[in-house]
């Protein structure tokens, strides 16, 4: 299952694939990778990378 969150109402859910429309609000192409703040962050500050 992956953790996804629609870019144009912010509905968070769970599939197993990326649709291609958002459940709650059907926008089209607006589904993607829901991001944690821990994410975020980590990509900002480029910790994501081993040292």
């Amino acid at each position: 299952m992956i953790d996804l969150e629609c870019r144009s109402c912010g509905y968070k859910f769970r599939k197993d694939k990326v649709p291609s429309r958002c459940p709650y609000c059907s926008k089209q192409g607006s589904v993607g990778n829901f991001k944690t703040a821990q994410d975020l962050i980590d990509e900002t500050v480029g910790f994501d990378e081993e040292m």
